[in-house]
């Protein structure tokens, strides 16, 4: 696979001079970048270094045009699980870049607008829980899933505004909880549509 200027090519063919046994490919391959491993589907790659950048353009791209993620799959040589995260990464960011090795991922707290979004909504609600308020957020277009705060966050807005009862703030955070869960589940994945063919929400169950 031919790389673009300024890049090494981390998924390729084997090379022609190697002499596989008839059982599979080796474990390891000789790279650019140093030692690979050679996936199921013959794909090389090197555990730890993410996936270039022309190859997850060329995942979204396929999959823009229709294509099943397992056809996606077989024909870059990229296992599956690397193409439905790839293409669940850009349907909740719309970036491919990957993400941040190692460490926990930054908290999403409210802005002063968003802020005043909150305080709004619980007073025409004052029943209204972190969750409700956190999916009004999304639903009027004031945040999308990038930016909108945690419902922990929501939570903390409230308590300092308006003194919630523990009882609420158990019930939060058993919804958060439960949010963080459904970011990983299909239907947290394909919660907005917008970017990927519908085609691609059966295949992506596999």
């Amino acid at each position: 696979m031919a790389a673009l200027p300024g890049t090494v090519p981390r998924m390729m063919r084997p090379a022609p001079g190697q002499n596989y046994p008839r059982t599979g490919f080796p474990l390891e391959v000789s790279t650019p970048l140093g030692q690979g491993r050679v996936n199921q589907l013959g794909g090389v790659f090197i555990n730890g270094r993410p996936l270039p950048n022309h190859i997850r353009h060329k995942i979204v791209e396929m999959a823009h045009h229709g294509i099943r993620p397992c056809v996606i799959s077989r024909q870059l040589r990229v296992s599956h699980g690397c193409v439905s995260k790839i293409l669940c990464r850009y349907q909740e960011t719309g970036s491919i870049r990957p993400g941040a090795i190692g460490g926990s991922k930054p908290r999403q707290v409210a802005t002063p607008d968003v802020e005043k979004k909150i305080e709004e909504y619980k007073r025409e609600n004052p029943g209204m829980f972190s969750w409700e308020i956190r999916d009004r957020l999304l639903k009027d277009g004031h945040c999308d899933r990038s930016t909108v705060p945690s419902v922990s966050s929501i939570s903390r807005v409230l308590r300092i505004k308006f003194g919630k009862k523990e009882e609420e703030d158990e019930a939060d955070k058993k919804e958060d909880d439960g949010e963080k869960k459904a970011k990983h589940s299909i239907d947290g994945i394909l919660g907005d549509k917008a970017r990927l063919p519908r085609g691609l929400e059966s295949e992506l169950r596999v």
